[in-house]
């Protein structure tokens, strides 16, 4: 019996195991994750301004393995690789075909003040302590240090929020680079520019958070705000234990794949942890390169053990989407630009279909559509959050 040992319990993992336990081999598969639970990441910054239910964004990881998959809470501390054999702090697993799938989780940068008083958007527990804070009302100022996707996303939550609450106070974006949104086309960082500006968000670039002190909060140029919810998200990296492995990885801990999603014998790599190479360029961090690559790792363990040629991963861009709370969205889906409310719809019915469990998908589409038909007066006032 062929023993397989997952690490993670993402998009990448849970596709893996869901391959693995319907092959109809005779495998020993054991799933590791520190958590009993695994968080639909896409909508949490959506639990803050639209008001979803946090409680409908988890799910038990055993309820969505397979009776062939052992669970074990544990989290993976280091890998021997010669031994072939995983490490946690009370045990150790021996395997013939390793998976890593641990995703990533928020990059502190080292910043000591930030992991002690500034808040994560990386899991539901991080957006629950969020709206229990902001249910204080005690900030005169929300300070969003990153200008990606979830800095965007969480911007535009917060407006909503104020608005809804009556709280007049300032939003502001700080991002470290010239411009927001990375790599991403120019038609879309204006468009992305000009909403911010409409619902009268701050947008400060080529500028970095100096000093926090709990709700103190400096930035660049001395500019003091003294009662700031800090909402951290400049970017994030791979688990600890990657960090330590002796194999080829990039600034954020992302390991070096082959065409075949390999990194060593017997071992692939899948999901936000994987770096895998196109066309000269790293697919991007994104729910559907995860999906397949987990599912193609998975096809590529079976051919092993089959002894048949493995099989490139050849990944096909669907497409993305900036999803911001009025409304007012913008992507590329299938090679055309879209915006307004059109990719709004578009991906929350992508993220009902990818959640996790009937009950969450239902409970997710009565809370999106009440939150769809509410937050339309966000778009027509206008006036400042």
């Amino acid at each position: 019996m062929h023993k397989i040992i997952i690490i993670g319990a993402g998009f990448a993992g849970l596709s893996a195991a869901r391959r693995l336990s319907k092959c109809g081999l005779d495998l020993d598969i054991t799933f590791l994750d520190k958590k009993e639970d695994v968080d639909f990441l896409p909508l949490i910054p959506d639990a803050i301004g639209r008001g979803l239910d946090p409680d409908l964004l988890t799910c038990r990881i055993q309820n969505l393995l397979g009776k062939k998959t052992k669970f074990v809470k544990e989290e993976a501390t280091s890998i021997d690789f010669e031994t072939k054999q995983v490490f946690t702090a009370d045990s150790r697993y021996t395997y013939d075909f390793l998976l890593i799938a641990s995703g990533s989780q928020t990059n502190f940068f080292a910043n000591l003040e930030a992991q002690s008083y500034a808040y994560a958007l990386n899991s539901v527990k991080d957006v629950k302590a969020v709206i229990s804070a902001l249910q204080k009302n005690q900030f005169e100022d929300f300070i969003i240090c990153g200008g990606g996707y979830t800095g965007i996303e969480a911007a535009t939550n917060l407006c909503l929020f104020c608005r809804k609450n009556g709280i007049a106070a300032k939003i502001i974006i700080i991002e470290r680079s010239l411009e927001i949104l990375g790599p991403l086309p120019g038609w879309m960082k204006s468009y992305a520019r000009d909403n911010l500006k409409k619902l009268g968000i701050e947008v400060l670039l080529n500028s970095v958070v100096e000093n926090i002190q709990s709700s103190r909060v400096v930035v660049s140029g001395g500019r003091v705000f003294e009662k700031a919810m800090l909402i951290w998200v400049p970017g994030v990296k791979t688990a600890d234990f990657i960090q330590k492995l002796p194999v080829d990885k990039n600034p954020q801990g992302r390991i070096v794949v082959d065409e075949y999603l390999g990194f060593n014998q017997g071992c692939f790599c899948a999901g936000d942890a994987a770096l895998f190479i196109t066309k000269g360029n790293p697919i991007r961090m994104a729910v559907q390169f995860s999906i397949a690559e987990g599912a193609q790792t998975a096809d590529n363990i079976i051919r092993s053990i089959k002894k048949l040629p493995l099989k490139k991963f050849q990944p096909r861009d669907l497409g993305f989407i900036i999803p911001m709370a009025n409304n007012r969205s913008c992507g590329a889906v299938f090679g055309l630009n879209l915006k307004g409310f059109l990719p709004t719809l578009l991906h929350f019915m992508m993220c009902i279909y990818r959640s996790y469990g009937l009950r969450n998908k239902i409970g997710l589409t009565v809370n999106l559509a009440k939150a769809l038909f509410a937050s339309g007066n966000l778009r027509r006032r206008r006036g400042k959050c």
